[in-house]
């Protein structure tokens, strides 16, 4: 089933839902504001953090469920060379830029339609970045799709051309939560990643990609969230959490996994699930990294219903380039030429199990 609801002048939110599932998404930011799926006992539970009213979701500043580019995550420096010319970036994360800088596209009005098709139902959302908009260059036509499947799936896809080269990197900074509410750090994460990004103190990539094993890293045997998220503050193959060594620190994760992908096909990353809720959420990406960032800057931001979050109390993957990939030659690149297409799938798929 297909809705769709006006929420102001320009802003309009459409729902998608089964008989399982229902997520709704508005044109502001290509922003997932809901997305309910049923636990164990039969109840539909929201399982993205958020706001209830539009003025709380243009206030926030977390990216909560929206797309995020042109480039997501961080550039060092907040500068890259590209053909021999120098361009500079908005500098929102100390000396560096992280996703997109002042200007986002979280906080944009998209063109959006909906559309159903033989893999279900969804919203298509559409713009065009103009050359030099957040600093980039390259005019940037750009498609967002999400879909509800007929086998209970939301996929995610990303597709865009450009007239000029330019670095890209689009994801979703959604915010899981199987529970509905209360800290994530007592579900279980299992990654297909055998490799992550060795992180300074800026969370920027040192260049090293490091084998997980051995490290509070490795989740390629199923654990919980927080059995070793503690242990980051001391974890000698890394230094993004060293300093953060007082009680109310966010620490934690915020590291870019390495997956089995290399963007021609989609690949089976991970899977997350809840005791409480007994929902699962399999993980599915054609990208190379995938960011996992256990909530660690949500402590005292007032979410849906009012409730204060703390510190872990939301985890995203955002699928996605290697951070930083346009000041570091040995990461794959990141660069769209003109007669390219930019092409990013990924997909979360729901189960209940008692």
């Amino acid at each position: 089933m297909i809705e769709s609801k006006k929420l102001e002048e320009g802003i309009i939110l459409y729902t998608i839902s089964n008989e399982n599932i229902s997520f709704s998404v508005m044109n502001y930011g290509c922003t997932i504001t809901n997305l309910f799926v049923r636990n164990k006992n039969g109840k539909k539970t929201d399982i993205l953090l958020g706001y209830d009213r539009l003025s709380e979701w243009k206030n926030g500043n977390c990216s909560h469920n929206a797309i995020v580019g042109r480039f997501a995550n961080r550039i060092s420096g907040a500068k890259f060379t590209l053909d021999g010319k120098e361009y500079s970036l908005d500098k929102n994360d100390g000396g560096n830029c992280l996703h997109g800088g002042n200007s986002r596209y979280e906080k944009m009005i998209w063109n959006g339609e909906l559309f159903s098709d033989s893999e279900g139902e969804g919203v298509k959302f559409s713009r065009k970045s103009p050359d030099g908009e957040q600093g980039m260059p390259g005019n940037l036509d750009i498609t967002v799709t999400y879909t509800l499947t007929k086998n209970d799936g939301l996929v995610l896809e990303y597709n865009a051309e450009s007239d000029g080269a330019t670095p890209i990197n689009l994801t979703n900074h959604a915010y899981f939560n199987l529970d509905g509410s209360g800290t994530i750090l007592n579900h279980h994460l299992q990654l297909d990643c055998p490799e992550f990004l060795r992180a300074n103190g800026e969370l920027l990539p040192t260049g090293d990609i490091l084998p997980v094993g051995g490290t509070s890293f490795d989740f390629t045997r199923e654990k919980r969230v927080g059995q070793d998220i503690e242990k980051l503050v001391t974890e000698k193959a890394d230094d993004a959490n060293a300093e953060l060594i007082e009680k109310d620190s966010p620490f934690g994760y915020d590291h870019c996994f390495v997956t089995k992908a290399d963007e021609s096909k989609l690949i089976r990353f991970g899977e997350i699930w809840s005791e409480e809720s007994g929902i699962h959420m399999e993980m599915f990406t054609n990208q190379r990294g995938v960011h996992v960032y256990s909530g660690n800057f949500l402590a005292g931001i007032v979410g849906k219903g009012g409730l204060v979050h703390k510190r872990h109390d939301g985890i995203c993957f955002e699928t996605e380039r290697f951070p930083d990939a346009v000041n570091q030659p040995s990461f794959p690149s990141c660069i769209l030429h003109p007669g390219e297409r930019y092409w990013h799938k990924t997909i979360f798929k729901f189960k209940v199990e008692n």
